[in-house]
């Protein structure tokens, strides 16, 4: 055989083996430089995420939770007898706040009207019942007088705050004592 003919025997080869991969091999070049781009289907596309309008506001959720604050829960009862409308505000934004962002050993301290202070201390979160609950302890400094309450308070399902819900349920009942025991 001829050099000549080896040379166009293994083009041909060469030719019919590249025709064969093109078209079962899932290969794809890309552009062509100054090609034109193939146009889009859109309904092969995935659907593109629509903003949730349902979800409120980050501001809107933190505002809920102060106002969902019982206050009688969490302050001292001769404390709250003397505390204004604005003074019980300034404390529950402490108090949810505190319970939903607090950093442990670092009080987060208010100030309501008529030089009526206070302070609210929260420990680390701890799950009971598959709930996340924290001890804290508020503050309320009244003039001279300073009233102190501590507790512990879940997170209930929906959200809100609430003092004794969760842990309540959790602590196992006190045995009665016996008849006779010394």
């Amino acid at each position: 055989m001829t050099p000549m003919y080896r040379a166009v025997s293994v083009a041909a080869l060469l030719a019919l083996a590249g025709c064969g991969a093109n078209q079962t091999s899932s290969f794809n070049q890309g552009p062509i430089l100054g090609a034109t781009p193939a146009p889009v289907d859109e309904s092969a596309l995935p659907p593109t995420a629509t903003p949730d309008t349902t979800t409120p506001a980050p501001a809107t959720v933190v505002a809920a939770g102060v106002q969902n604050i019982d206050l009688t829960s969490f302050v001292d009862a001769g404390a709250l007898k003397q505390m204004s409308d604005t003074s019980k505000g300034e404390a529950s934004s402490a108090q949810y706040y505190q319970l939903q962002f607090g950093r442990v050993g670092a009080a987060r301290a208010w100030t309501g009207d008529s030089g009526m202070t206070g302070q609210v201390n929260v420990g680390p979160y701890v799950k009971v019942n598959n709930r996340d609950c924290r001890d804290f302890t508020n503050v309320v400094n009244i003039g001279s007088r300073s009233f102190t309450h501590r507790g512990t308070a879940c997170r209930e399902d929906d959200g809100h705050w609430a003092v004794g819900s969760a842990a309540a349920a959790s602590a196992p009942a006190a045995a009665a004592p016996t008849a006779g025991a010394t």
